[in-house]
């Protein structure tokens, strides 16, 4: 389990860098929808092919972490991804990184242990008590219904009939 916990991070580096390289490779790029010259003028730029090259890395190291750990295990850990982007842009300087993205990266990161925590990946029972399924079910419309009720209240702006 120790070897898939390594290579899930190890992945989740290598798709972080993935996405800053392409990133840094496209920048500056035109286009106006997709055509073939784009992929060709991307193609020459190091750093767009570095980004292919470390999405490729990604994927063989989430495979094989998948061989040596369940889903369950591998999976939130590549969720981590996203706080090596942001460290990648920080170090980079190629990106404003704020102090609210940051917050967000870290409760991500505290609900990613948390998750591990308690669900304790490990063989279990093949089916779950009816009880779980509804108490897991009413909290995720509570969640659902939350964010709707937020997110549609910013959408209105003071004085908008």
């Amino acid at each position: 389990m120790d070897k898939a916990i390594v290579l899930a991070v190890a992945a989740s580096v290598c798709t972080a860098a993935s996405s800053v390289c392409q990133r840094m490779g496209a920048k500056g790029t035109q286009a106006r929808g997709f055509d073939v010259g784009l992929v060709v003028r991307l193609a020459r730029r190091p750093v767009w092919l570095l980004g292919i090259a470390s999405m490729i890395g990604g994927f063989g190291f989430q495979l094989t972490a998948l061989r040596f750990g369940d889903l369950s295990l591998v999976q939130p850990i590549l969720a981590a991804e996203l706080v090596f982007v942001f460290g990648y842009l920080a170090i980079a300087g190629s990106g404003r990184v704020r102090c609210r993205d940051w917050l967000a990266a870290a409760a991500m990161s505290a609900g990613i242990g948390v998750f591990l925590r308690l669900a304790s990946p490990s063989a279990g029972r093949l089916h779950a008590p009816g009880s779980s399924w509804l108490l897991s079910g009413l909290v995720t419309t509570a969640v659902v219904a939350a964010a709707l009720v937020v997110g549609l209240g910013r959408g209105r702006r003071p004085g908008a009939a």
